[in-house]
C-alpha cells in the first residue's frame, strides 16, 4: 500500500513540476507573443496602406490612360479634317504665303 502511495505522490509532484515551468514558460513567452503580434499588426497596416495606394495609382493611370486617348482622338479628327481639305483652297493658301515670303525676300534685298 506504501508504494500505491508513493506512486500517487510522485504523480502528483510531477503534475505541480509540469504546471509550475507550463506557467513560467507561458509567462517568458507572453511579451515575444505581444511583440510578435504588434509587428504582425504593423505589417498588416503597412500592406494595406500599400494596397490603397497601389489602387489609387490604378486608378491615376486609367485617368491618364482615357485622357491622352481623348486628346489623340482630337488631334486625329484634326489631322483627318485637314487631309480632307479641298485642293483649291490649299493653292489659295499657299499661293497667299507665297506672296508673303517674296514680299519680304524684296523688302530684305
Amino acid at each position: 500500500m506504501i508504494i500505491v502511495y508513493i506512486s500517487l505522490a510522485l504523480f502528483i509532484g510531477s503534475i505541480i513540476y509540469l504546471a509550475f515551468f507550463a506557467f513560467k514558460t507561458f509567462k517568458e513567452t507572453k511579451p515575444t507573443i505581444e511583440n510578435v503580434t504588434e509587428t504582425v499588426t504593423r505589417i498588416q497596416a503597412k500592406t494595406d496602406q500599400i494596397k490603397s495606394e497601389t489602387d489609387q495609382l490604378a486608378m491615376t493611370q486609367q485617368e491618364i490612360t482615357e485622357d491622352v486617348q481623348y486628346k489623340k482622338e482630337a488631334v486625329q479628327y484634326t489631322v483627318d479634317a485637314a487631309k480632307q481639305t479641298p485642293e483649291p483652297f490649299k493653292h489659295i493658301w499657299f499661293s497667299i504665303k507665297g506672296d508673303k515670303l517674296k514680299l519680304r525676300n524684296r523688302s530684305d534685298a
